[in-house]
């Protein structure tokens, strides 16, 4: 007798602690009922388990009904999810679940969440009245000539703009009108000549000497290629030359057109000798250029 009785002891206090052992799915709302458009929060909660265990959660991507809003992960053992609905009724959340290992035998096991049913109804109250069919408003005839008349305004425009750009464009394309009685190359090497015999001490001198220099070497290519390139800019016009000059001579072009760029836009500061050296290399890339110039490239 007495050994059956231990028996039933130890049975129940197995029978305990299986029981206090099993992890406990909890759900909780902020609110039973909604209005429509109005956030209510859900906290999901798992008791009885460990916050190192290696759990899963499994959330819907959508709950019926109901649009997420936030969600709060910052506890491993619960999940808080704001969520609000624009559909009126009675709905329930179900299949919240979470993947956990067993405390009795350390398999995972699925455990599934009770569903919560939150009662969602619109507000009748005061302005707060919502309607699923809004009435129909009349649009007002006697706007259409306003409308109108900004799609005209749009359209004269537009063609006005399309008018000057073509203008523009042909303009650009205009053949330079020779005034000089010299060639071209007779017209830059008086230029060159000239600048020789400056003074080229200072800055400001450098500056205003390197600007004709700039212009004279643009007015000599608008010549001699019957194309406007005096307001191109360095690079503007490295790429209109390159289809008719060599490589190198166009490279040491740029190169001392660039040095005077220096000098005339961030107040660079070059030496006389390496001004006058700059000079005689324009010079020689000026007759080279004449030699190899192709103009029905």
């Amino acid at each position: 007798m007495i050994r059956k009785e231990i028996f039933i002891a130890v049975g129940l206090l197995l029978m305990g602690l299986f029981t206090a052992a099993q992890v406990t799915p909890v759900v909780t709302a902020s609110k039973e009922k909604i209005f429509i458009g109005e956030p209510v929060k859900l906290r999901f909660e798992l008791k009885a388990i460990s916050k190192s265990a290696s759990i899963q959660w499994k959330l819907p991507d959508s709950i019926p009904h109901f649009e997420y809003i936030a969600f709060d992960t910052t506890d491993v053992l619960k999940r808080e999810i704001t969520i609000t609905s624009f559909d009126s009724g009675l709905w329930a959340i179900e299949n919240i679940a979470a993947v956990i290992p067993s405390n009795v035998n350390g398999n995972e096991q699925v455990v599934t969440f009770p569903l919560k049913e939150i009662l969602v109804e619109y507000d009748t109250t005061g302005n707060q009245l919502l309607n699923d069919v809004k009435p129909i408003i009349e649009v007002n005839g006697g706007e259409l000539w306003i409308g109108l008349a900004v799609l005209a305004a749009a359209i004269i425009s537009l063609i006005l703009l399309i008018i000057l750009f073509r203008k523009w464009k042909k303009r650009k394309a205009e053949a330079v009108v020779e005034e000089s009685a010299k060639t071209a190359l007779e017209d830059f090497l008086t230029t060159a000549n000239r600048l020789k015999e400056e003074d080229w001490d200072t800055q400001l001198v450098q500056k205003k000497n390197f600007s004709e220099l700039s212009f004279a070497v643009k007015r000599y290519y608008e010549r001699r290629l019957h194309q406007p390139f005096s307001k191109l800019t360095t690079d503007e016009l490295a790429m209109q030359l390159k289809p008719y000059v060599l490589n190198e001579t166009l490279i040491n072009i740029i190169q001392t057109l660039r040095l005077g760029d220096a000098v005339k836009f961030a107040k660079f500061a070059a030496t006389k000798e390496e001004c006058l050296q700059t000079l005689e290399t324009m010079e020689s890339a000026i007759k080279q250029s004449e030699k190899e110039l192709k103009t029905d490239a």
